[in-house]
């Protein structure tokens, strides 16, 4: 027997722990142990038609419109072991975790929650609580709250127990739970919006919808919808440019539509006019030349970098799966997922014990790294796994790096994240940025202003920009200036990014999902082999699959799209772990959205026809079964404008190659496998290198 069974999410928080506790097993504080890990969620809630009495599951066993709202007390919210998204199949390793789980718990006196702290989500206490339950374990349940990973935070946490037996009564596990509950009966608006887009004639195996995706593809759909009925609509100014080349104009809040129609005009002739009022050229006041300073808030996190480096081409999911690589098995960077904004004093302490080696590796001038003390508003006692950073393993080289990998876009996309990383947190060990804040105006035309900074002391921009990237010196303010007719027009709005996209939904008081979540998200959604696949991108450039298209159509003008709503839901998950909400009340929200939305989204099925030509239907006549390689396909006759003869699919169906005539050239193929959205089809795949060229 031993005092505590101690479960942490994953391989490497296990590690963590056997290093502060001394070992897998053994004493620690006047208490025996023994550590146990899950590999993040091992459990998910099963099927609706399984949640409820066998008199209703034909009810949800297969989408009807007709069931949608589903009356959420009719579940019983059962739990499975997590299954293969393909098969369907139990995960085997899941449940050979579980059973050692269970098997450890009937030798403990108690279970200790070690799972990651999540405090804005409350994962980590779900996940915990999930495997607890599972298991069937009724003893005492504490719960340890480590600041950081280092052992000494372990060590600390492990000694300032907190008895969080009642589920209930722990916050951080109730707002996880009514956030599993809530996204999981929003799946009706999945199952709404599919039904309603195939039922209008469309080919459609599944319409995502929900909180974090919906809002992404409505966003950048609003913006494309922008993009496409952008107008320009050209405007005349009068505007002062004094002698050192500074401008100025008055400044005019966005939204006074009144003062924008005084002083901008549609024809230059009414700027002109205007132009006689004042005198030019014109003295200039200078009011104030302040000098301010900035400290280094210069962190990355995984959003960063997917926005900052997808114009190389890099995908969501290799941005991910490649730094997740280097943290887990070489421990090169610290964790990937973590949305901290601070470190922790040790890991600000290993920063500086690293700083030369880390600097030599990444090109950076070990002489700018000055700033050795903390800074409050960077280094705080409780960050847990701390901003994204440089690990406590530095490699010897950035070939080491190179030589986790095999291809070489995953070998750059590496040393492309550590260098990125490793530079943004340097930075921090750099002296504040200093510049001067200049504000003038025109002598007899105060209305006319000029407001520019003025670098005194680059510091720790040069670690984070380089020489070449800073901002240019500028001189002091002129002495006169002279007006001229400014033609400007309203801007056209800018082609959606990651960058741009991650920035909206991190422009709110409360962010639309964590930075991991947000990349996440747009990385399962950006993936061809996901049936949600919803958008494409080509290098840092985002567009709407037509799947992606229905998607945002059939969503406009619902809560679930709505960042207004999504916020004000996370306030509310929010309240709910602070007990201040009951989780009841926040699972009726979801009648609301649901209520609110099934009729807009009925309405909104003409809007993607208008948007979307219905698909041709297929003609059976257009397809032929036959044997190829011991198995039947169903095969289309028609390729382009080509329509195979009986004797071309004769020597097809037995795997010779063909050469037909199209327009004036000739084509020569054969079929083959193709993959596409996770499965694999038959089709012909011209040889272009044989074929002729166009003569």
């Amino acid at each position: 027997m031993y005092d505590y069974l101690i479960l942490t999410e994953k391989t490497s928080e296990f590690d963590q722990f056997v290093q502060a506790l001394g070992g897998e097993t053994g004493f620690f504080n006047n208490h025996s142990y023994k550590l146990v890990h899950a590999r993040g969620h091992l459990l998910e809630l099963d099927d609706p038609e399984n949640q409820v009495m066998p008199s209703l599951a034909a009810k949800f066993k297969k989408w009807n419109l007709e069931n949608i709202p589903w009356n959420l007390h009719d579940f019983s919210w059962k739990k499975v072991p997590k299954r293969n998204k393909k098969t369907k199949k139990t995960d085997r390793q899941v449940l050979s975790l579980l059973k050692e789980i269970k098997a450890a718990s009937n030798n403990a006196e108690a279970i200790v929650i070690a799972t990651d702290t999540d405090a804005t989500t409350g994962e980590g206490e779900l996940l915990a609580w999930e495997i607890i339950n599972y298991i069937g374990w009724h003893g005492p349940v504490y719960r340890e709250y480590h600041a950081d990973e280092s052992p000494a935070a372990i060590q600390e946490a492990m000694k300032n127990l907190h008895d969080v037996s009642n589920q209930d009564k722990d916050g951080w596990f109730v707002k996880g739970n009514t956030r599993n509950r809530w996204d999981y009966g929003s799946m009706q608006l999945t199952e709404a919006a599919t039904l309603l887009v195939q039922n209008a004639g469309y080919y459609v195996k599944v319409i995502n919808e929900g909180r974090l995706k919906s809002v992404a593809i409505s966003l950048i759909y609003q913006r494309l919808l922008a993009i496409k009925n952008y107008v320009k609509r050209p405007f005349y100014e009068i505007k002062f440019k004094d002698n050192q080349g500074f401008i100025y104009a008055r400044k005019v809040d966005k939204n006074d539509e009144e003062t924008i129609k005084q002083i901008r005009h549609l024809d230059k002739e009414g700027a002109i006019e205007e132009s006689k009022n004042y005198q030019s050229p014109t003295p200039v006041t200078v009011d104030s030349k302040q000098l301010k300073s900035q400290i280094p808030h210069t962190f990355t996190d995984l959003t960063k970098l997917d926005g900052t480096l997808s114009h190389k081409g890099y995908s969501s999911s290799m941005i991910q799966n490649v730094y997740q690589v280097m943290y887990q098995k070489y421990k090169f960077l610290s964790y990937p997922r973590s949305d901290d904004r601070t470190v922790t004093p040790a890991q600000f302490d290993e920063l500086v014990k690293n700083r030369n080696q880390i600097a030599n590796l990444v090109g950076i001038d070990p002489n700018l790294l000055t700033h050795l003390t903390p800074r409050k508003e960077l280094v705080k006692k409780s960050a847990t796994h701390g901003a994204n950073r440089p690990g406590s393993k530095v490699p010897r080289s950035l070939d080491e790096i190179r030589e986790i990998f095999k291809t070489k876009k995953e070998q750059d996309c590496a040393v492309d994240i550590y260098t990125q990383v490793a530079v943004c947190a340097l930075a921090i060990l750099g002296e504040n940025y200093e510049y001067y804040q200049v504000k003038a105006h025109l002598t007899k035309y105060p209305d006319f202003v000029c407001s520019y900074t003025q670098p005194a002391n680059y510091n720790y921009r040069i670690i984070l920009q380089g020489q070449t990237s800073l901002p240019a010196k500028k001189p002091d303010p002129g002495t006169m200036a002279r007006g001229f007719i400014y033609c400007g027009a309203n801007p056209k709005p800018a082609w959606p990014t990651k960058k741009w996209l991650y920035g909206r939904l991190n422009s709110y008081k409360y962010s639309i999902g964590t930075p991991a979540t947000q990349q996440s998200t747009i990385s399962s959604i950006s993936d061809p082999n996901e049936n949600s696949y919803l958008l494409t991108a080509n290098k840092e450039k985002l567009n709407l699959t037509q799947q992606g298209l229905m998607a945002a159509l059939i969503a406009q003008d619902t809560y679930i799209a709505s960042p207004q709503v999504t916020v004000q839901l996370f306030q509310l998950m929010q309240a709910v772990g602070e007990f201040k909400v009951k989780p009841e009340a926040v699972l009726a929200t979801l009648d609301q959205v649901i209520s609110h939305d099934l009729p807009v989204m009925v309405k909104n099925v003409d809007l993607i026809k208008q948007t979307i030509p219905l698909p041709k239907k297929k003609d059976p006549k257009d397809y032929v079964d036959f044997e190829y390689q011991g198995k039947t396909i169903h095969f289309k006759k028609i390729w382009g404008k080509h329509t195979f003869t009986n004797a071309e699919l004769q020597a097809l169906s037995q795997g010779e190659s063909i050469t037909f005539k199209y327009g004036r050239k000739s084509i020569t193929g054969r079929l083959g496998p193709k993959k596409f959205r996770g499965k694999t089809y038959i089709i012909f795949i011209p040889d272009f290198d044989k074929s002729n060229k166009k003569k």
